[in-house]
């Protein structure tokens, strides 16, 4: 009879145990649900339908863009802080004209300024960055403009088409 009053007791226990196991079971789903959601519905970056990204020392995004109005889903990816300028020139992009300090004269009439991120944007900073107006087919270069940044790589020649 030892036996069978420890398999009643054991039942008794399983019996009292399967309320708090199907709470226990239900926070968990739910926890993992509400995690799983999260991680789908979580943004990505900044809007814009140009992806734009800056690293040490170099930018990144299509070479070449449809003409209209675009804006740049811009990501700084390096470790230091960088920025985006877009400018429409003739020029290639490793012969911007400079400033005494070296760095590129944005205040240059070769030089038209269709996009600017603002400020140093931080590492692993975001912006959406709208051009100032429609993008007409032709030459852009993209650069970032931060002391020493353009002579270290940091440009990229970009061509709107129709």
């Amino acid at each position: 009879m030892p036996r069978l009053e420890h398999m009643e007791s054991l039942s008794e226990t399983w019996t009292d145990m399967k309320g708090t196991l199907l709470i226990v079971g239900g926070t968990l789903l739910v926890a993992v649900l509400a995690v799983g959601w999260s991680l789908a519905v979580r943004s990505t970056g900044p809007a814009g339908d140009v992806v734009a990204k800056t690293t040490n020392f170099r930018v990144s995004m299509p070479r070449i863009l449809r003409a209209g109005r675009h804006t740049f889903a811009y990501t700084n990816e390096g470790s230091v802080p960088h920025e985006l300028l877009l400018f429409r020139t003739d020029l290639p992009g490793d012969s911007l004209p400079m400033k005494t300090d070296g760095n590129v004269n944005e205040e240059s009439p070769l030089l038209h300024n269709v996009a600017d991120s603002g400020n140093a944007t931080v590492p692993g900073g975001t912006a959406a960055v709208p051009t100032k107006e429609a993008l007409a087919p032709g030459h852009y270069v993209a650069v970032c403009n931060l002391p020493g940044h353009y002579h270290l790589g940091m440009r990229l020649d970009v061509t709107v088409v129709r």
